[in-house]
């Protein structure tokens, strides 16, 4: 019988059907990978949103969570003018939190009120044994609240730059080591920053400075000198304010490195 044979058309057939299942599952291929690239960045958006949800909610406890020494370091290290760095050590750290203890009284009535829920002190001291600091980490009620107690902390030393003494956390005396009579009466110069932070945080920082030696007389003069005072204090008011924007930032990295 003439013609082609039966057998002879069979090997195509496997080919042809291999191609389409190639095809096929190319296809499929083709259609499944940007459905599971999209289900990969809903995950990852998922999985970042509650990290941040986590860290967000974290900021407004850190002050309670973190330990004492990370909240207030050992060493503070301060840039001057003349790019010199000057290094403060601490020597305390207060046990206290209440916010009567920080602030003078008339200070908590008139500017703390319910703002301020808790205050954290420590006293640092140069290393040159000249001058000594108190700083406070004020919690305040909200992030707004933090901004009035610092509005109002720098109205006040505003107010104040003809007196002798512009103290704003009260000085805190360690015991046993060269800030042990580190007193009220020696906080000369003062400042306030907020802690900035994305989202905001309800903290102020504040800061005290004043000589060590409590035999130093800053800003006494007599008569006729006395209107002149004010110049004995600038150096201090100096130091505070940079001490003060050293520290909101120390806080910053600190809580939203966690």
């Amino acid at each position: 019988m003439s013609g082609k044979s039966f057998d002879s058309e069979t090997p195509a057939k496997p080919k042809r059907r291999r191609a389409r299942r190639i095809l096929g599952v190319t296809l499929i291929v083709i259609g499944v990978l940007p459905l599971l690239g999209a289900a990969f960045a809903v995950y990852r958006n998922f999985t970042n949103a509650r990290q941040q949800d986590s860290n967000d909610a974290f900021i407004s406890k850190a002050w309670h969570n973190l330990k004492s020494d990370q909240i207030f370091p050992d060493r503070l290290t301060r840039v001057t003018a003349y790019g010199r760095s000057e290094m403060w050590a601490r020597q305390g750290i207060a046990k206290g939190t209440a916010c009567e203890e920080a602030f003078p009284d008339g200070f908590v009535n008139d500017v703390m009120a319910d703002r301020c829920k808790v205050v954290l002190r420590a006293t640092y001291t140069d290393l040159g044994g000249k001058m000594a600091a108190t700083f406070g980490l004020v919690v305040a009620g909200s992030p707004d609240q933090s901004r009035e107690i610092v509005s109002q902390i720098n109205q006040d030393q505003s107010e104040k730059i003809d007196t002798v003494h512009m103290p704003t956390v009260r000085p805190f005396p360690v015991p046993g080591t060269v800030a042990a009579e580190w007193s009220d009466g020696m906080g000369i110069g003062g400042a306030s920053s907020k802690v900035f932070m994305v989202p905001e945080s309800p903290y102020a920082v504040t800061v005290t400075v004043g000589p060590i030696d409590p035999s130093r007389s800053v800003g006494r003069l007599p008569e006729p000198w006395d209107l002149m005072a004010h110049r004995e204090k600038r150096p201090y008011l100096g130091v505070a304010q940079h001490l003060v924007s050293i520290y909101a930032g120390e806080v910053q990295r600190t809580v939203q490195g966690q």
